[in-house]
């Protein structure tokens, strides 16, 4: 932070050379970031490609790098646009290391959060932004705690098995692949409601990170939708400095494969992450290029969804790329999704068994395999009615895209805090008996799950 401080007072007092201080500042932090995250992913290919035997150092990744080394980067770009510094050491620490946004975003420009640390607003108390934050931060929490975690508790067994040469059936590969795709998105999105509920209480307001991506009807909808922040940093620090759509079709098309390589490779040190953002980048490419021999188009409600549900199945097959941990895993994963491996074949319901001794110690009992059936069968119908049915968390809170006289819009009201109470009671309770009932034997560490756990 002091580093980048520095470098953005040159830039801004010292106009001759502002463009090699903003080079060299931009190179520094690539260089850090590439030390930490991708030694070990440079030295592997190296010896896989040449049959080295080069060592892989062990190196303690920074917690959050991914995110604030983007923020830094985008002051330095910031400070050469408008030619003015921060010209407070403080505040500019504040601005990267502000803890609700440090370590799983939303990813924020200088111009977004530096001049509310200025604001008469700052830090002062206000009962409506604090009920309107815990608010925010509960919804967050409930999601993530009780929605997220169940579902990796169906997704993760079943990831390690294909790890370690295990061959799903079609139903539990599907499975699998079905609940990582919610548990990434409610984990992720309730990092990020929880952190706009933090900032609120401090009086800062944070960007929306999400907004329904799986209701998108198209992969471009989709990457307006999803991690927000990030598709902005992508396309305004990358797609637009490569040259945008600004040199014909083809250009464009390659500016845009580009980018999403670029930002699979940000969200974590594998090769794996890589091919889910080239997936994505030629997801997009057929997109584009539909788009442009058809043209806009009215549709009716028909063909609407299933362009929503033909989206939400590639993302889903995407994310197998994004979850396994290599590729000989993930074809596992997509070979049993194509039914060749039988149709019921390994762990999807071990670490339901858990859930159903969770529900035993407090007095629900049944069979195992029917009463872990019913409980993926239940989650997953809850979670497709909650991203195609119900209105998101800005939606519900704030009134977004819908009449603020809606029965279902957030009022600071009595009935609404004993409704979130509700959520935080259930959220509370439900990892309490989890972590009493559940052997030491089912934990598993669930890795790869969020890109902001890999960043």
């Amino acid at each position: 932070m002091v580093v980048n401080f520095f470098f953005g007072y040159a830039i801004a007092h010292f106009h001759r050379s502002a463009r090699t201080w903003l080079i060299g500042g931009i190179a520094l932090n690539l260089a850090l970031i590439g030390y930490f995250k991708y030694t070990g992913l440079i030295i592997s290919s190296i010896d896989q490609l040449f049959s080295a035997s080069f060592v892989i150092p062990t190196i303690v990744l920074p917690v959050g790098i991914s995110f604030y080394t983007f923020e830094q980067i985008s002051y330095l770009i910031e400070t050469r646009q408008r030619k003015q510094a921060e010209s407070s050491l403080a505040r500019y620490t504040l601005f990267v290391s502000f803890f609700p946004h440090l370590i799983a975003g939303p990813i924020i420009r200088p111009h977004q959060l530096l001049p509310q640390f200025s604001a008469p607003t700052f830090a002062l108390f206000s009962w409506q932004n604090f009920a309107l934050g815990i608010s925010f931060l509960l919804f967050g929490l409930f999601k993530k705690t009780i929605i997220a975690d169940s579902m990796a508790a169906y997704a993760t067994p079943v990831f390690a098995s294909a790890a370690s040469g295990g061959t799903p059936g079609f139903f539990n590969a599907w499975g699998a692949a079905l609940a990582y795709t919610f548990q990434i998105y409610f984990d992720f999105s309730g990092y990020s409601d929880m952190a706009i509920g933090l900032g609120l209480m401090f009086g800062v307001v944070l960007p929306f990170n999400f907004n329904s991506p799986y209701k998108a009807t198209s992969i471009i909808e989709f990457w307006r939708r999803w991690h927000i922040t990030l598709s902005l940093f992508l396309r305004d620090y990358v797609y637009i400095p490569l040259g945008g759509n600004r040199s014909g079709p083809a250009r464009r098309y390659v500016n845009v494969m580009l980018t999403m390589l670029i930002g699979g490779l940000w969200h974590g040190a594998s090769w794996t992450f890589v091919a889910w953002g080239g997936l994505h980048g030629l997801f997009l490419l057929v997109n584009h290029a539909w788009r442009n021999l058809r043209g806009e188009r009215e549709v009716n409600v028909v063909r609407q969804w299933i362009a929503r549900v033909a989206t939400f199945l590639l993302v889903v097959l995407a994310w197998v790329f994004f979850r396994a941990e290599s590729f000989d895993a993930a074809h596992r994963i997509l070979d049993g999704m194509r039914g060749m491996h039988g149709w019921l074949h390994g762990p999807l319901l071990e670490a339901a068994l858990g859930v159903s001794e969770m529900l035993k110690a407090i007095g629900i009992t049944a069979e195992d395999n029917w009463l872990a059936g019913g409980l993926l069968l239940g989650w997953f119908v809850a979670a497709f009615a909650i991203v195609w049915g119900l209105p998101n968390t800005q939606q519900f809170l704030l009134g977004e895209g819908r009449s603020k006289s809606a029965w279902l819009a957030w009022r600071p009201t009595l009935g609404w805090a004993a409704a979130l109470g509700l959520l935080f009671g259930v959220a509370f309770t439900y990892n309490l008996v989890a972590v009493c009932s559940t052997p030491p034997s089912r934990t598993t560490p669930v890795s790869r799950s969020i890109p902001a756990s890999t960043s």
